[in-house]
């Protein structure tokens, strides 16, 4: 249990009194303490998250759903969720075609796109799958584009051919090559719709969001001894 999580600044209000109703982006209201499973009043949880980003809120998405009876928390200092890089990137749905086959990289990378997908759908979340052109444009490139090809079938990337230089006219008109690798699995989506999508299930099964809420010193605490009552 992490005890008694002190409240900064105007937070402290906030936490302790919350907003009346629901909040968050579907209400047009700040994210705070509302929905989870802690009372407003609540300082302190079993597991703290320190920053609500998409890897901060995937990650008390996932630990909530898989230890239901633990009490979670995040604390972002901003007064909204996921507003730094997680809103500011290119929106890419990589492939997988690049990492090293059997690679952790790649692994995660193909199975990532595929959960990533299967999630949009599932939650109405708008995508493109704009696929991409890989192209050769000198003679001397088009051993190493066959290379990435061959690794991206290792690597298990779906969709992938390689074409000539007519069918590259007919992907994408202003482009010029003399082969290419067409990989349409590739997309792009808006992150930060995802990362409020997952806190939204995260405070549906009961976690706890703090917005406003900056962590300024994290203090060690002294381990009881084994067989402690503590």
């Amino acid at each position: 249990m992490v005890p008694a999580l002190r409240y900064l600044g105007s937070a402290c209000g906030r936490a302790r009194g919350g907003f009346p109703g629901a909040c968050g982006p579907a209400s047009g209201r700040p994210w705070s303490l509302c929905r989870g499973g802690r009372s407003a009043s609540t300082s302190s949880f079993d597991i703290v998250i320190v920053g609500g980003g998409i890897v901060g809120l995937a990650s008390a998405r996932t630990l909530i759903l898989r230890h239901p009876t633990l009490s979670i928390g995040v604390l972002e200092k901003e007064k909204d969720l996921a507003v730094h890089q997680t809103g500011h990137n290119s929106g890419v749905i990589h492939s997988g075609i690049y990492y090293k086959p059997e690679s952790l990289k790649a692994k995660l990378c193909v199975q990532g796109a595929a959960l990533i997908y299967e999630y949009c759908n599932q939650k109405g979340i708008s995508y493109k799958q704009c696929g991409k052109l890989i192209v050769a444009v000198e003679q001397e490139e088009i051993p190493r584009l066959q290379a990435l090809y061959e690794r991206g079938l290792q690597n298990g990337v779906q969709g992938l051919r390689l074409i000539q230089q007519e069918d590259i006219k007919k992907k994408e008109p202003y482009c010029r090559g003399l082969m290419a690798i067409d990989c349409p699995y590739t997309g792009i989506v808006d992150y930060r719709q995802v990362a409020l999508s997952f806190a939204q299930d995260f405070q549906e099964a009961g976690g706890s969001v703090l917005t406003s809420f900056e962590v300024k010193d994290i203090e060690m605490a002294k381990e009881s001894p084994s067989r402690s009552k503590d």
